[in-house]
């Protein structure tokens, strides 16, 4: 089946716009691991895009698209409306396809069932008061709205498809979908310049709603990816992103607000560096002003200039170590017995130290422990608070220890009441120790799948 995504950059710059991200950075790194995903499993992955898409993709990032389109040069476009570029899209189409939103990846192929479908999806949503108050808006905003779209909307509950990926084999389906969708955006003026209403979400309407009120007002089966529905507002983290368990999913979608979310950001590029560190290298490069080893700057002021301590490492030393500090994602989903025979290592240029902290006991200045790491991104030395326990996890770990030794070595350092509680000990080192794991302290042997 052939693949096909859109990207469209509405005259911004990828490498300084954040289009809904953290940072720019983890925009092209969503982009990198969702095409690199799908070649895994498709030979024909095409993109569709802009002249500053085609310069990204091909040039920049060299990602392994069979085919990149400039297609979206001149479009009309407002920017309130990026799902019309992908209805554009969709419209193009001449042969069963499916559409693969950029903040979506697909560890495994569609099933042969999903990919027969005649109208695909990624999961069928439940409207709850989110999309109730987002309609409620648009119709007092004298919206015109084809009947068999009003019908829907009436609804206490208002029913979609979720965009992520969107497809099938119904191609004559697909092209009136398309054409009541244009129908809706040129009736309603939305890309005229003039237009007031771009501060109303209307891309959940034109998109993901009338797609579903047309298949139903036609009888059509709509075949998902998911195969449970989901509340509107309910993409939850366990659900949609938790890169820990990324070889065990057959979708993960970054939608909305997990986007600017830290942690996933992190860890979206942690699973990049993992899987596919060409690419991950590569993007990092391009942002030297956030990546400090690779910054031509002069400045004496910055961490990594005034640091003499890991003055000797490469680059390519640093790289291959912080591939090695993501084998704990394994780790972390591994049975206990497959977790109690796994080797755990500290970082071997780790160094602690103690500095004097804000607050006081008494007229006496706490001082605070302090772990202290060279990285290959970011400000090239990363400074990270640890509490008692992580301090003694990592004391302990000064030679690379079972994590079933590093339980039983731990015990003492619970008071009395705890310390005859195993599981209680057992979770709050696990927890403690996926601290020390995301901040690049402690990582494992590699494990087996």
């Amino acid at each position: 089946m052939k693949v096909v995504q859109t990207f469209w950059s509405g005259g911004k710059n990828p490498l300084k716009n954040i289009f809904g991200w953290a940072e720019p950075q983890y925009h092209l790194m969503s982009w990198a691991l969702s095409c690199l995903s799908l070649r895994e499993h498709y030979d024909e992955v095409i993109m569709y895009t802009d002249s500053t898409g085609h310069k990204l993709f091909s040039e920049f990032l060299k990602l392994p698209y069979t085919e990149i389109i400039i297609q979206y040069e001149d479009l009309v476009c407002q920017e309130a409306y990026w799902a019309y570029p992908k209805l554009l899209t969709y419209s193009l189409q001449k042969e069963p396809f499916i559409h693969v939103d950029g903040d979506v990846y697909l560890p495994k192929r569609l099933s042969p069932e999903i990919e027969i479908g005649d109208l695909i999806a990624q999961n069928k949503e439940i409207g709850t008061s989110y999309y109730r108050g987002m309609m409620d808006t648009l119709m007092a905003s004298n919206v015109i709205i084809p009947d068999f779209l009003k019908k829907e909307l009436q609804k206490k509950s208002i029913s979609s498809y979720n965009a992520g990926v969107l497809g099938g084999n119904n191609i004559e389906f697909i092209q009136k979908y398309c054409h009541a969708a244009f129908d809706f955006i040129n009736t309603n003026h939305l890309n005229d310049i003039d237009n007031k209403s771009t501060n109303v979400n209307q891309n959940i309407l034109f998109e993901q709603v009338l797609f579903y009120a047309l298949a139903a007002k036609e009888n059509k089966a709509v075949t998902t990816v998911i195969d449970r529905s989901v509340n509107d507002s309910g993409y939850s983290y366990q659900d949609f992103c938790d890169f820990y368990s990324y070889d065990k999913y057959s979708l993960m979608h970054l939608i909305g607000g997990h986007k600017r979310n830290p942690k996933i950001c992190e860890l979206l590029a942690r699973t990049l560096l993992k899987k596919y560190p060409e690419y991950y290298e590569r993007i990092v490069k391009l942002f030297p002003l956030k990546n400090n080893r690779f910054s031509t700057s002069k400045s004496k002021n910055s961490p990594l200039k005034k640091s003499k301590r890991w003055g000797n490492l490469s680059n390519t030393e640093l790289l291959n170590l912080e591939k090695q500090l993501c084998n704990y994602f394994e780790f972390l989903n591994s049975s206990d017995d497959i977790k109690f025979q796994t080797t755990i290592k500290r970082n071997p240029h780790l160094h602690l130290y103690e500095k004097k902290g804000n607050k006081y006991s008494g007229t006496k200045q706490i001082r605070i422990d302090i772990a202290s790491i060279p990285t290959f991104a970011g400000k090239g030395i990363q400074e990270v608070f640890i509490n008692d326990l992580c301090h003694n996890i990592l004391t302990l770990l000064d030679t690379e220890t079972y994590f079933e030794s590093l339980l039983e070595g731990l015990k003492p350092c619970f008071g009395t009441t705890i310390s005859k509680d195993k599981i209680k000990i057992y979770q709050s080192v696990l927890k403690n120790m996926e601290y020390l794991f995301i901040n690049k302290l402690i990582y494992t042997s590699k494990i087996d799948n």
